[in-house]
């Protein structure tokens, strides 16, 4: 009551600059609340179905001769219906001999920490390539060999950069199960600062500058897909190792290419949407 008789006892040109500014204030508010009220409702659904498929019970997909046939050249909408953000298993044998760092910042406990992406090769008990010299030739088309998958095992800080700073990461002939999910590759031309391999500086995750780097038999299939580790069990990997695998969260954040979680969205949603309703009360008094 006391603010609508304010405006009453303004004068016309002081109700019209009134009335103007909170019909302009509403319009923007309002656009800016509906903004981040539709990117609150777009992230919480993508987020929702990536956990839910996260979710599923974990299966085992160490790749076996038959896969060759189908996995490592499927076109894209087939990944990402059936296999992306599905929970998968592999079992093989990890080389620390050879390892890739790319430099990724990463927040914890709310401060952005410099650290590294460690990148090796996992072999598997039954890989292979694809001849189809041998398929027009009517032999067996898939020559088993030890063929590697490309893993994303995880993140270190930048203090343990050095492999001398990680002792217990030896080779052995002990079979490793690493949890995770299959994520496809970019094309080599979409990496805006291109890697150095002659000179061991990597800027991006192109699987085909690091299977020709690592002289894989296999690197024209691996090129495709890379397995992502990740914690899926609760942390259950050997704590002997610093290198810590990504979270479903920083997945998803990574995927989509998110820097704000919904959260922010839904915070700055709700008092932008109050201003907006505030201001619209402004201009109906101001223009009776």
């Amino acid at each position: 009551m006391y603010a609508t008789t304010l405006i009453k006892r303004m004068a016309k040109e002081e109700r019209t600059l009134v009335r103007d500014g909170a019909l302009f204030t509403a319009l923007f508010t309002g656009a800016a609340g509906y903004f981040h009220y539709r990117e609150y409702i777009r992230k919480a659904w993508h987020r929702s179905e990536a956990h839910y498929r996260l979710g599923q019970r974990i299966t085992n997909c160490t790749p076996w001769k038959q896969m060759y046939f189908s996995w490592w050249r499927m076109p894209e909408e087939e990944w990402k219906v059936y296999h992306r953000f599905r929970p998968y298993y592999v079992i093989g044998q990890l080389d620390y001999s050879k390892e890739i760092l790319i430099p990724r910042s990463k927040t914890i406990n709310g401060q952005s920490v410099d650290g590294f992406d460690v990148i090796n090769p996992f072999y598997c008990y039954e890989g292979g390539k694809i001849s189809f010299r041998k398929s027009f030739a009517m032999e067996d088309p898939i020559s088993v060999e030890r063929a590697a998958l490309i893993v994303r095992r995880g993140w270190v800080p930048h203090t343990y950069r050095e492999k001398s700073s990680r002792p217990n990461e030896i080779n052995s002939r002990e079979l490793v199960k690493l949890t995770g999910c299959f994520m496809a590759g970019k094309n080599v031309h979409d990496y805006i600062v291109p890697n150095n391999p002659d000179a061991n500086e990597w800027n991006n995750l192109c699987l085909e500058d690091i299977g020709i780097y690592w002289d894989l038999p296999n690197f024209d299939e691996a090129k495709y897909y890379y397995f992502h580790a990740l914690d899926l069990e609760n942390d259950r990997q050997t704590p002997l190792t610093p290198v810590k695998a990504d979270s479903p969260d920083e997945l998803i954040n990574e995927y989509y290419g998110w820097r704000w979680h919904e959260r922010r969205h839904k915070n700055l949603m709700m008092p932008l949407g109050a201003v907006a309703a505030g201001s619209l009360a402004v201009f109906a008094m101001a223009a009776l």
